[in-house]
C-alpha cells in the first residue's frame, strides 16, 4: 500500500510540473486534461502538508531546576529615605509597598 501511495504522489508531482511547464493556470490546465479542479487543489495541498510535516525536527526539552530560599529576619523591613524611617512587616502586600514608595518619591 505504501508503494501505491508513493506512486500516486509521484504521479501528482509530475502532473503539477506539467501544469507549471504548460504556462496555463491550474484551472485551464485541469480543463484541458479533464481533471477535476477541486481534486487537483486538494492533492496539491495534501502533498505540501506531507512535505511540511516531514521537515519538523523533534527537539528535546531541557528543564532547569531553580532553587530559592529566604532567610527569616527580624520580621520587619526598614525603609529609609533621607531622615525618614518606615518600618513595615515582611508580609506586607507588595502592591501596598509599591504605592507607598511611589508616594514617598513624589
Amino acid at each position: 500500500m505504501a508503494h501505491h501511495q508513493r506512486r500516486e504522489v509521484e504521479d501528482c508531482l509530475n502532473l503539477f510540473e506539467q501544469q507549471k511547464q504548460s504556462g496555463l493556470t491550474a484551472v485551464a490546465f485541469c480543463r484541458q486534461q479533464q481533471i477535476n479542479v477541486q481534486t487537483y487543489y486538494t492533492r496539491r495541498r495534501d502533498i505540501r502538508l506531507q512535505r511540511t510535516h516531514s521537515k519538523f525536527v523533534h527537539v528535546k526539552r531541557e528543564v532547569t531546576k531553580v532553587e530559592s530560599h529566604t532567610e527569616e529576619t527580624g520580621g520587619e523591613l526598614l525603609l529609609q529615605l533621607r531622615s525618614a524611617h518606615l518600618s513595615v512587616p515582611t508580609n506586607v502586600s507588595p502592591h501596598w509597598l509599591a504605592t507607598v514608595m511611589k508616594a514617598l518619591a513624589e
